[in-house]
């Protein structure tokens, strides 16, 4: 019996997703860590990832590796370079979480603009009178990335009555067909809108693409999102035009290390709302995640193989 090694929790009941393996009739024992006594480094054929990195030396610890199941969107904790030149095959989960992170990133909007955290603080407290928060009707929304997740959040903004304007490597149709207008100039978008969110995928050409200049260019009136990768938006820079309200606030789910170290400056800015990297974690994403990697799995086994990546 082939085995399957499961590096890490998959954010479901582990029950669960054994029982997704039986109903997909796959023929393989699972292990549950690297340190499982059942695991026998000869008989792994399929290795689960999330977070956790599978490059060489891991690798040539499962000669017999022939499918890397990445329970997650992005992949690059694989070493995809020694996969390609070693036939395995590396599948990803495109997509599970398109709305739980939309969701947030509309939630989080809404938070900035109304304060709620500080007006659920001042009632603790004992307090009463705050100031008159804003509405998100009628603001002018600049997504920054129009892929799948970009579009979502695109179609939520436009239900509130938002203006759509979109800065993206490539133009989605879809985003035009909802009345959103593309600049080709990511400055020019930082001048123009009240909500920046950030939705493109970390590369290269995207690491800082909101650095000192595109936020000194934004309104002091306008507010930061990003549910996308910390990286993309400059950490330093973004603390620093808080701290000196070079924009009235931001709201922040990803950063540069995960989890942060407790004294992150950022931590410290008061008109920020951080949340730990929870833009992908709801139930619904989670199973719908680990479903996907079965079936990627199955699909594999069975010769057709689905979402992959190599």
């Amino acid at each position: 019996m082939k085995q399957i090694l499961i590096l890490q929790d998959l954010g479901i009941d582990a029950k669960d997703f054994e029982s997704s393996l039986i109903q997909n009739k796959l023929p393989h024992q699972s292990v549950w860590g690297i340190k499982s006594a059942q695991l026998i480094p000869e008989e792994v054929a399929v290795i689960i990832t999330i977070k956790e990195k599978v490059d060489e030396t891991l690798l040539r610890q499962f000669p017999n590796t022939q499918l890397i199941a990445v329970a997650f969107t992005g992949y690059d904790v694989i070493d995809i370079n020694y996969c390609s030149q070693n036939h395995i095959s590396v599948c990803n989960v495109p997509s599970y979480a398109t709305d739980a992170v939309a969701e947030l990133t509309i939630g989080l909007a809404i938070s900035l603009l109304r304060e709620i955290p500080k007006t659920n603080q001042l009632i603790r407290n004992g307090g009463w009178n705050y100031k008159v928060g804003q509405e998100l009707k009628g603001k002018t929304i600049g997504i920054v990335g129009t892929g799948t997740i970009g579009l979502k959040v695109a179609e939520l903004f436009k239900v509130f009555g938002c203006k759509l304007l979109g800065w993206s490597r490539t133009k989605n149709p879809e985003f035009l067909k909802l009345g959103g207008i593309y600049l080709d100039d990511i400055n020019k978008l930082c001048k123009k809108v009240d909500i920046l969110t950030i939705h493109t995928p970390l590369n290269e050409s995207t690491k800082h693409l909101i650095d000192v200049t595109q936020l000194q260019l934004m309104q002091p009136s306008s507010f930061l999102i990003n549910t996308a990768r910390g990286p993309i938006v400059n950490q330093e820079a973004l603390t620093k035009a808080l701290n000196d309200q070079i924009i009235a606030g931001a709201a922040i789910d990803v950063f540069d290390v995960e989890p942060v170290p407790q004294d992150l400056a950022l931590l410290k800015t008061t008109n920020s709302i951080i949340t730990p990297h929870i833009a992908y974690k709801t139930q619904d994403a989670l199973q719908r995640r680990a479903m996907i990697t079965v079936e990627n799995i199955k699909h594999f086994i069975n010769g057709n193989p689905i979402n992959k990546i190599v």
